[in-house]
């Protein structure tokens, strides 16, 4: 009986020491639980924990509860937190070419964006936000839905769109864009928009094709055009320290896990994208597909121009539209 007290109490206390050596991470999700972002990132953690059978933990936080935005990414970069859901374009603010992602109509469609994702391009913004800014891109691809224009009347071509008091956020490289393709550049509240659309306060805002739905833009300015001007992705990044202290067998566990997660978002994202449109259609709202190119033709100059006042670095912009 000693021998086997003496067993049991060895094998629970080789339990207890590699419990100890288990990895937890916190993750920010800066959308609801059931978004397809937050999703996405249950579907990471649960891959992680099963690729390193249970040695590393990633616990999602959902609805922003750890901050979101360039806050979480702060907190992120500082240490505080340990790792971040969050679009793509939201770290220009750390490395100044991710800016360009966020200029209009700068993408043809999604596989142009996709293959500026997979470029050296994309690898040596990335080695330079972690080399100047401490932060790891562990994946760059989840899937997001691209924006829309919602508006009082049709909007098929750029030249339906002069004139139009257009609400927008206060981001400098939106301002411009829309200003170019000749609307007049509204500051409205988000959660003003609506209101402002019933009222003829504006005439048509930009919006994420999910958030047209959720916040009813469409029953007050019922067309909705995809113009899809801004592709973006969701990423998932990592303090650069705490990326550093995993070893390279750790690290490929998270790149793995975020790649089977990049799929997932795909598969969601394609069946968001299906209900939102039967939806809209339902509540008698009318979806216009356009000739992106023309919007992208009146936009090049103004890229060029925000290029030299240095909003990304020289040459960033051309070599990215020359992307096949």
């Amino acid at each position: 009986m000693k021998m086997i007290h003496t067993a049991t109490l060895a094998l629970a206390a080789a339990t207890i020491a590699g419990a100890a050596q288990a990895a937890t991470y916190r993750l920010a999700c800066p959308s609801a639980e059931t978004s397809a972002t937050c999703m996405t990132a249950t579907k990471f953690a649960e891959e992680v924990a099963e690729k390193s059978g249970g040695d590393i933990e990633i616990q999602v936080f959902p609805g922003g509860q750890l901050g979101s935005g360039e806050k979480a990414i702060q907190q992120m970069r500082a240490g505080v937190l340990d790792m971040v859901v969050e679009s793509l374009s939201n770290y220009g603010n750390f490395e100044k070419d991710f800016n360009v992602v966020s200029w209009g109509f700068t993408f043809r469609d999604g596989d142009h964006f996709q293959a500026f994702l997979d470029s050296d391009m994309a690898t040596a913004m990335e080695d330079k936000l972690l080399e100047e800014a401490g932060i790891k891109m562990i994946g760059d691809d989840w899937a997001k839905l691209p924006r829309v224009v919602v508006s009082t009347k049709p909007v098929n071509t750029p030249d339906d769109l002069t004139g139009l008091k257009f609400r927008v956020p206060g981001i400098p490289s939106y301002i411009k864009t829309w200003a170019t393709l000749g609307t007049n550049p509204t500051q409205v509240p988000w959660a003003d928009s609506f209101q402002a659309l019933k009222t003829g306060m504006t005439d048509a805002m930009e919006s994420p094709y999910d958030s047209v739905l959720s916040q009813k833009f469409h029953l007050a300015a019922p067309y909705v055009t995809r113009t899809n001007h801004v592709y973006d992705s969701i990423t998932v990044a990592m303090n650069g320290m705490r990326w550093g202290q995993l070893d390279e067998a750790q690290q490929q566990i998270l790149l793995d896990a975020a790649a089977v997660a990049s799929d997932y978002s795909k598969e969601l994202i394609e069946e968001a994208a299906a209900t939102i449109a039967d939806q809209l259609k339902a509540d008698g709202a009318t979806i216009i597909e356009v000739d992106r190119a023309a919007f992208a033709e009146k936009l090049t100059a103004a890229a060029h121009e925000q290029e030299a006042e240095g909003l990304w670095g020289a040459g960033l912009y051309d070599a990215i539209r020359d992307i096949q």
